[in-house]
C-alpha cells in the first residue's frame, strides 16, 4: 500500500508540474485550449487526490470513487475539448457549461457496476488515442507532434491494457504492483507531454516570427518602392533619378560606355487639361507613360520627370542610337483613347553625355531640341488651323 501511495504522490507531483506549465502558457498565449487543458489536468490532479484519499477511509470508498470517476471524465472532457479549440481556435460558448450533466449521469450509471475503474480506464483509453491522431495531424513543428502523438498514443496503450487487466481481474487490488508501476509510466507521460506542447509551440512562435519579419522585409520593400515611383503613372520619380545618374555615370567612366538622355514632352497637353478636363488628362500621361516604357530596353530606365514630361535614360546608347529612338518615340504615338479631336504627339529631344562634361548641360541640350521640336510641330499645327487644305 505504502508503494501505491507514493506512486501517487509522485504522479501528482508531475500533474502540477503539467498544470504549471499550462497556467504559464495561458498567461503569455492567451489561447482559449490552455484553459481547457488547466482544467483538464486540474481534474486529474483532483482524481489523483480523491483516490488517495479513499485508500485510508474505507466508509467513504464509494462516494470517492464516485467523485474519482466524475473527475477522470471531466479530464477527459476538457482535454478533447483543448484539443479541438487548439486546432479551430474558437471560444467557449455559454451553453458548453452543460457538459457536467451527461458526466454526472455517466458516473453515476458506473458507479453501479461491478467494476468502474475498467470502463473509466477504457473511456480514457480512447480519449488518448484520439488525442494521439489529432496531434500527429494537427500543422505545426514535426517534432513537437511527434513526440505528443506518441506519448498520448503510449498513454492510451497503458490505459487499454489497464481496462482489460480490470475486466479480467474484476479488482484492483488483485493487480499486485501493475498499478505502481502505471502510476509511474502515467508521470513520466505527462512530463513527455510537457515536453512536446513546449516544442510544438516554440517552433510554432519560430514560425510565425518568420513570417513576421518576412512581411516587415516586404512592407520595408513596398514602402521604398512607393518612395522612389510616380504614384499617378507608376514609372520612377525625380527623386529616384538623382540617385540613378550618380551611379550611371560612375559606371559609364569606369568601363568607357556612353550613356544618352531623352526629354520627352506632350504636346497639346494643356489644351486637353481645359477641354477635356483633368480626368483625362490623367489617363493620357498613363498612356504615355506606358507607351515610353514599352519601347525601351530594360536596361533603359523611364522617369517621369513632372507635369507632362518624361525623361528616359539610355544606358549604351551613343549618339546615333539615341536619336534613331527620339525620332522613333515621336513618331510611333498610337491613337489615345478619350482624347478625340485633340489627339496629342510626342516631343522628344536628345543628347549624349561627353566624357569629363556636366551632366545639367547634357539635359540642357536634350531640353533644347526638344523645345525645338515642339515650336516646329506648334507652327505647323497653327498653319494647319489657318488653312484646312494643307492637312
Amino acid at each position: 500500500m505504502r508503494n501505491y501511495q507514493f506512486a501517487l504522490l509522485v504522479q501528482a507531483a508531475g500533474t502540477v508540474l503539467l498544470f504549471v506549465v499550462f497556467l504559464l502558457l495561458y498567461r503569455k498565449l492567451r489561447r482559449p485550449a490552455f484553459l481547457d487543458w488547466i482544467a483538464s489536468w486540474g481534474f486529474f490532479l483532483l482524481a489523483i487526490g480523491l483516490l488517495s484519499v479513499s485508500l485510508a477511509a474505507a466508509p467513504l470508498r464509494p462516494a470517492l470513487l464516485y467523485a474519482t470517476t466524475v473527475a477522470l471524465l471531466s479530464h477527459v472532457f476538457f482535454l478533447l475539448r483543448g484539443v479541438w479549440r487548439f486546432r479551430e481556435k474558437r471560444a467557449s460558448r455559454p451553453v458548453e457549461i452543460l457538459w457536467a450533466v451527461p458526466i454526472l449521469a455517466l458516473s453515476g450509471l458506473l458507479a453501479m457496476l461491478p467494476a468502474p475503474a475498467a470502463p473509466v480506464a477504457l473511456i480514457r483509453a480512447a480519449a488518448y488515442l484520439v488525442t494521439a491522431v489529432a496531434f500527429a495531424r494537427m500543422p505545426g513543428s514535426v517534432g513537437g507532434r511527434a513526440i505528443l502523438s506518441a506519448a498520448f498514443l503510449l498513454w492510451a496503450g497503458e490505459r487499454a491494457f489497464a481496462g482489460w487487466m480490470y475486466l479480467q481481474r474484476g479488482d484492483a487490488a488483485v493487480l499486485g504492483d501493475l498499478p505502481v508501476y502505471a502510476h509511474f509510466l502515467e508521470m513520466f507521460l505527462e512530463m513527455t507531454v510537457a515536453v512536446g506542447i513546449i516544442i510544438l509551440l516554440f517552433e510554432a512562435s519560430q514560425f510565425q516570427l518568420q513570417q513576421e519579419m518576412q512581411r516587415l522585409l516586404e512592407s520595408d520593400s513596398q514602402v521604398k518602392e512607393m518612395g522612389i515611383r510616380d504614384r499617378l503613372t507608376g514609372l520612377y520619380n525625380r527623386h529616384y533619378f538623382n540617385d540613378v545618374i550618380r551611379r550611371e555615370l560612375a559606371r559609364s567612366q569606369r568601363h568607357g560606355m556612353p550613356i544618352s538622355v531623352l526629354l520627352v514632352d506632350v504636346d497639346r497637353f494643356k489644351e486637353i487639361n481645359d477641354i477635356r478636363g483633368h480626368t483625362v488628362g490623367d489617363e493620357v500621361l498613363q498612356y504615355v507613360a506606358n507607351y515610353l516604357a514599352a519601347c525601351v530596353r530594360e536596361s533603359d530606365l523611364v522617369f517621369r520627370w513632372g507635369g507632362d514630361e518624361f525623361l528616359i535614360l539610355l544606358t549604351q546608347a551613343e549618339e546615333a542610337s539615341a536619336a534613331q529612338k527620339a525620332e522613333e518615340l515621336a513618331r510611333s504615338l498610337p491613337h489615345i483613347p478619350g482624347a478625340e479631336h485633340l489627339q496629342p504627339t510626342l516631343s522628344v529631344g536628345w543628347a549624349t553625355h561627353r566624357a569629363k562634361a556636366e551632366f545639367p548641360r547634357t539635359l540642357a541640350e536634350a531640353d533644347a531640341r526638344m523645345y525645338e521640336m515642339k515650336l516646329s510641330r506648334k507652327k505647323e499645327r497653327e498653319a494647319r488651323e489657318r488653312d484646312p487644305r494643307r492637312s
